[in-house]
């Protein structure tokens, strides 16, 4: 009986589709339980079903939750913005944070994101020429234009609220937007994606917010 409950626990947990269905108790629980009783190749139907019973009250839903936090978030968007990641070097990264300096005490746009192989700065448009002359060829990983920024920022309960990333992720991708980049510190939840997506991202999640001032 263990052992079934487990198995379950775990597919269940792999599947978000049907996860989400049962937690959200829209799922006809036996159908569910014939299905897994294939995908698990077991006979035992009343242990597949009482495991199933159970999963929501050890695995409550979030969405509440996120809602909440959403609720009480606001949006900024920048558009014509730049991509541009170079190799993970020292010397780089003296580079980048002068970049950083300058740009930023001008005024103008940039956020800069380290990874295990590369550096990658976001700027706006007007100032990516002057960047991109900074760094040979050899040195730039790649360089990706016409993108846009789209920053979710939340109270702070989010650093404590598992899948919160995830969540808003979801609904973007459902509603037919690639996300390119994303960063969360913090409490900014940062989305880098083509320009041709944004106003659509836009108004995804301001549905999900309370629909304060959007900056841009």
């Amino acid at each position: 009986m263990e052992r079934i409950s487990r198995r379950v626990s775990e597919y269940l947990s792999s599947n978000p589709c049907a996860m989400d269905s049962l937690q959200s108790g829209i799922v006809n629980y036996s159908s569910l339980a014939r299905y897994l009783m294939k995908q698990l190749k077991t006979q035992n139907f009343s242990a597949v079903l009482a495991a199933i019973k159970r999963y929501p009250e050890r695995n409550p839903s979030l969405e509440s939750a996120y809602k909440t936090a959403l609720n009480e978030s606001r949006i900024e968007a920048f558009y014509s913005m730049t991509n541009l990641t170079v190799r993970n070097s020292a010397t780089n990264f003296l580079k980048v944070s002068n970049i950083y300096s300058d740009i930023y005490g001008s005024g103008g746009k940039v956020r800069v994101v380290q990874g295990s192989q590369g550096i990658v700065i976001v700027i706006d448009k007007k100032n990516t020429p002057d960047v991109r002359k900074k760094f040979p060829p050899e040195e730039v990983l790649s360089f990706r234009e016409d993108l846009a920024e789209l920053v979710v920022i939340s109270p702070l309960i989010i650093e404590k609220l598992r899948g919160y990333v995830a969540y808003i992720s979801t609904i973007l991708a459902i509603n037919g937007i690639n996300v390119y980049q994303v960063a969360s510190f913090y409490n900014d939840v940062t989305y880098i994606m083509d320009e041709k997506y944004m106003d659509s991202a836009v108004k995804v999640v301001t549905r999900l917010t309370s629909g304060k001032k959007i900056d841009s």
